[in-house]
């Protein structure tokens, strides 16, 4: 079986604005945009710096946009009414899915498969894990498999290295992601309570979730944390984020965790992440880990 985490799913209120984010800060290439020379013009001359002067611009706020690192592609979602902002869910591309389904019947019989509409990108079913955490199933040569979804090869300095979930059963959901995809186990301390599963490329993190470890802060349930990004350059990496957080807050304020209320709280759970050695936060709030390790 050959499995890889392909795509990655935020969903928020303003879709272009979180992509240029990511564009400006981690080089990620936009797939589709609705762009004008006139909203090109006006970011330029608004702002003016190169590192956020040369990307596209989308113009409407409820758009839905595509981006990708050469490997992973990244929706950023227009956000629905009874759904909320954050990140909604990941994909999983497999060479057979007919062998996934066998799986499920032989060893997780209540986990469920739903077919997705055929002009949706990449997603050829929807499905989840024991608790409840969504991601897409696809297969390599399926007609909407195409554009950043499709990619591989493509290398670029700044990529996404992790995704992590909080879960309240972490080993049981490991062995899970083991049984039906085939992920490989990586190597951890003894008294690490974290599961780390890697594709090749991008790792798989289940972490303990535990209402106890929230005393002091406002409750998060268990569910898709974070996302990692490799950096080529630490210092670099911090000196773009300090460009854009000087950026006019109308088109982008990211925060970094300690600047919140509960920041002991929420940096404390982010940094019991091996990769991490910068946390922050994009401009709906979530949290991202930056690493050049």
């Amino acid at each position: 079986m050959i499995a890889n985490i392909k795509h990655v799913a935020f969903m928020s209120h303003n879709a272009p604005r979180l992509c240029r984010f990511y564009e400006c800060l981690f080089g990620l290439t936009r797939a589709r945009a609705d762009t004008s020379p006139a909203s090109e013009e006006e970011f330029a001359k608004r702002f003016g710096n190169p590192l956020l002067s040369t990307k596209r611009v989308a113009k409407p706020y409820d758009a839905t946009v595509i981006a990708g690192d050469g490997n992973v592609g990244v929706a950023f979602l227009r956000r629905r009414p009874g759904y909320p902002a954050g990140i909604d869910h990941f994909g999983i591309e497999v060479d057979d899915l007919d062998r996934v389904f066998n799986r499920y019947k032989e060893k997780y019989p209540a986990v469920g498969v739903v077919k997705r509409p055929s002009n949706r990108p990449f997603a050829s079913f929807s499905s989840h894990d024991p608790e409840g955490h969504l991601f897409d199933l696809s297969q390599p040569g399926l007609d909407n498999v195409r554009g950043v979804w499709a990619e591989s090869d493509r290398e670029q300095d700044r990529h996404m290295k992790h995704l992590t979930i909080r879960a309240i059963n972490p080993g049981a959901l490991a062995r899970f992601y083991v049984d039906v995809f085939e992920f490989k186990e990586e190597e951890k301390a003894l008294e690490d309570p974290n599961f780390y599963l890697t594709d090749g490329k991008v790792t798989l993190i289940l972490t303990p979730w535990k209402i106890e470890d929230y005393h002091g802060a406002e409750h998060r349930g268990p569910g898709l944390d974070h996302v990692g990004f490799k950096v080529e350059n630490m210092e670099m990496f911090r000196k773009d984020f300090d460009v854009l957080t000087s950026v006019d807050p109308e088109w982008m304020t990211p925060k970094a965790p300690n600047q919140a209320s509960e920041h002991d709280v929420v940096l404390r759970l982010l940094s019991a992440c091996r990769y991490g050695r910068h946390q922050l936060a994009d401009p709906d709030a979530n949290f991202i880990d930056g690493t050049h390790q």
